[in-house]
């Protein structure tokens, strides 16, 4: 309590120490994009005439100009491949400029390149950014394959027979992420485990991936960071039809149509279908279960976008169903006389959101928002003979007011969350039914000290009826040490409230007996990080090296116990020690024209208490190394891309024998490569993954039905090498 109160009198201080600051210089604030299309420029130029003062636009298309001398002046606004523009400035606080591209000249070609991942040279939080370009680099159907080329994120399979997968960042499960669409939360309760594979990869315009405590506006929740997930619409994009086909030789195929209409210069429209299918059934390993689930996965979208002057909105609605079958195709033993054990798995869902943006006073920014979503989520399952049946009702509603105090150096934004869930969970005769009222207030103040700090203090208070009263305070540090070296630091606490059977479907699929010991009502950790970004130049060619290190520890936690040789699952709350450590060093380079290169490693010391016994968390790789290589022709008519990963031992839970804390995996590399070929509307591509043919052995332990039958210790790839390719389609 006592580091509670001083993180609320900290928060407090620096709230109200804006009326102390000395009178910055003023400022105008500036947007650059295409006049075409409406795009964004990054990197565009802007410049007082006949001076040496100017900024430079940052990911969004925004650069902050300081006054200088009397106006009314003049100002060049420049952008690779684009005219030049000139404009005066009277005493506006904000401009809209938009560049016409470049007249072709026969003589001259002008090209700039435009990065697919990198990190926000503006967030105080260390956020990585991944353009719709990046995700093009490696097969990438879904969400849960977006993170191939990534060296902060991994993705693994959480059983070996469901294909359900899961998202780590810090060592941690994706149940401590923020998960976020356009700035709303998604995958929360009962969706966890199989939304990665619902969020197809061709709708996405972009991802950003934040690491350490995420900013107290969206939701209480996020310990480790947050990724939000922005889809295409009509201002961002400009691809009025495209189309695309997608398939490997395990005879998976999907398949995407999205048609875009801007109805006018504010109104726009969106139309998003998506299938993905696999129909054969395969057993590359002859252990006689598929090697991937039987899968029929249909998703609809329609989207509608409002630009206005003073008014922005966004509203949406997205259906999806989905049927999965996997488990036994043929007995383990011809003498077996037991039923064979399938999973079935079918899922609907429907989910709408609507955005609403109002500004007041644009000299002060003053604008209220309001976000408001629905979800209803129904699965039927049967994992063997035991039925499992989950169903979902959620609303959340987001009022935020946001404001400059005295100037845009002090931005102040406060406002109240609700979040409604209604969950059931069923499995046999287990039931639990649960109503979630959770309301929430928060505050977030930002102080900007010329361009060298950004400080950022947040808190908010939340009251969840299973978990009770909570207050997390979260502080967020950028220096800009120089022009091309940043410095960030932050720390706070968060929490969230557990659902453990949906959370851990894949012990399911196993012989354990799941045992409450006690039933965790919420869990709580307190999050540390410092990141430091230097950008350098080879032979005129920019560079960057990124290291950073978090730390997370739990006060509370619900821990799974596997490390059992009593055939149990044993659910209990933490009772000792829980951390995890997370260094990463990244280097990116472009080392020859067109040739960028990506080397990365990654060190996650992640322990738990289990049964008395500090252990490394279980099927937690302790070191990862990644080496990207992406070329692209000088005509950009071709694309090279290969990566390869290496994989450091895991620990393996207990396998029945009472051996826990005492196996590991092998360390192992996976290989993948494509290419693509470019056309004016359109885009062919093939490729490889596993390469190398790296296959896990034993990835089922036992028998179905006997005492020992365990799918849930997965570590490295089931199939073999993967060929596939594919097309696609659009017209601008």
């Amino acid at each position: 309590m006592k580091i509670i109160n001083n993180w609320v009198f900290a928060f407090v201080f620096v709230a109200f120490q804006y009326t102390g600051f000395a009178q910055e210089k003023q400022k105008i604030k500036i947007k650059v994009s295409d006049r075409t299309t409406g795009e964004m420029l990054y990197g565009a130029n802007v410049q007082w005439l006949d001076t040496t003062i100017g900024a430079t636009t940052d990911e969004y298309g925004i650069a902050e100009l300081n006054v200088a001398g009397a106006l009314p002046k003049k100002i060049i606004v420049s952008y690779i491949g684009y005219q030049d523009d000139t404009i005066e400035v009277h005493h506006q606080t904000e401009m809209n400029i938009t560049l016409d591209p470049a007249i072709a000249l026969e003589e001259v070609k002008i090209k700039g390149k435009r990065q697919t991942n990198f990190i926000s040279s503006i967030n105080p939080l260390k956020t990585e950014m991944i353009d719709a370009g990046e995700l093009k680099k490696a097969a990438c159907c879904n969400l849960s394959e977006s993170f191939q080329t990534n060296a902060s994120v991994d993705v693994n399979y959480s059983d070996a027979v469901t294909g359900a997968k899961e998202i780590k960042l810090l060592g941690l499960n994706g149940t401590y992420v923020q998960n976020l669409l356009e700035g709303i939360p998604v995958m929360r309760g009962v969706t966890a485990t199989f939304g990665l594979d619902n969020i197809p990869a061709p709708w996405i315009k972009s991802i950003s991936v934040s690491k350490g405590v995420p900013s107290v506006k969206n939701s209480y929740e996020g310990i480790t960071g947050s990724m939000n997930v922005e889809f295409k619409n009509s201002f961002n994009d400009s691809t009025k039809l495209f189309f695309d086909m997608f398939g490997n030789q395990n005879a998976r195929i999907e398949t995407n149509l999205l048609i875009n209409h801007k109805i006018n210069k504010k109104l726009g429209t969106m139309l998003m279908a998506n299938g993905a299918f696999v129909p054969v059934k395969q057993d590359m390993n002859h252990d006689g279960f598929l090697d991937q689930p039987l899968m029929k996965q249909y998703n609809l979208l329609n989207r509608w976008n409002y630009h206005g002057e003073n008014i922005e909105g966004q509203y949406m609605v997205k259906v999806l169903s989905e049927n999965r079958t996997a488990g036994q195709i043929t007995a383990h033993h011809e003498n077996d006389t037991l039923p064979l054990f399938g999973i079935g798995i079918k899922t609907k869902r429907v989910e709408a959101f609507a955005k609403t943006g109002y500004i007041f006073n644009t000299s002060k920014n003053n604008s209220i928002g309001t976000q408001f979503s629905g979800v209803y989520h129904q699965q039927n399952s049967n994992y063997g003979q035991q039925l499992f049946n989950t169903k979902q009702a959620s609303f959340t509603g987001t009022v935020l007011y946001q404001t400059d105090i005295k100037n845009e150096n002090h931005t102040f934004v406060a406002g109240a969350n609700f979040i409604y869930d209604k969950i059931t969970e069923k499995l046999d005769t287990i039931q639990f039914n649960r109503n979630d009222f959770v309301p929430g207030i928060f505050a977030e103040y930002t102080y900007k000290w010329t361009n060298r700090v950004t400080l950022v203090t947040g808190l908010r208070g939340d009251y969840h009826t299973r978990g009770g009263f909570q207050v997390n305070p979260r502080i967020h540090a950028k220096f800009s040490l120089t022009n091309n070296t940043t410095l960030r630091v932050a720390a706070g606490s968060g929490f969230r409230v557990p659902n453990i059977l949906s959370e851990n479907q894949s012990l399911l699929a196993s012989s354990r007996t799941i045992v409450f010991q006690d039933f965790p009502s919420k869990e709580i950790a307190w999050n540390y990080g410092i990141s430091l970004t230097q950008k350098f130049f080879l032979k005129n060619r920019e560079a960057n090296f990124t290291v950073d290190f978090f730390r997370t520890d739990f006060t509370k936690q619900a821990i799974v116990d596997i490390d059992n040789a009593d055939g149990l699952a044993t659910i209990s709350n933490l009772k000792g020690k829980s951390f995890s450590n997370s260094l990463l060093l990244e280097l990116n380079m472009e080392v020859a024209k067109g040739l960028d290169v990506k080397m990365a490693y990654r060190l996650e010391d992640v322990r738990a208490t289990y049964h008395g016994k500090l252990l490394q968390k279980p099927l937690q790789a302790l070191n990862k190394g990644l080496i990207a290589l992406s070329y692209k022709t000088p005509n950009e008519q071709w694309q090279f891309d290969i990566n390869t990963s290496i994989n450091g031992k895991r620990r393996l839970p207990n396998s029945f024998e009472g051996d826990a804390g005492k196996r590991f995996s092998p360390i192992y590399a996976l290989l993948n490569a494509q290419i693509m070929k470019i056309f004016k509307h359109g885009e062919i591509f093939i490729g490889c993954e596993n390469i190398t043919n790296y296959r896990q052995k034993n990835v089922i332990l036992g028998t179905p039905f006997s005492t020992v039958f365990d799918t849930y210790q997965v570590y490295a790839p089931i199939m073999g090498a993967n060929v596939y390719g594919g097309f696609r389609l659009f017209i601008k």
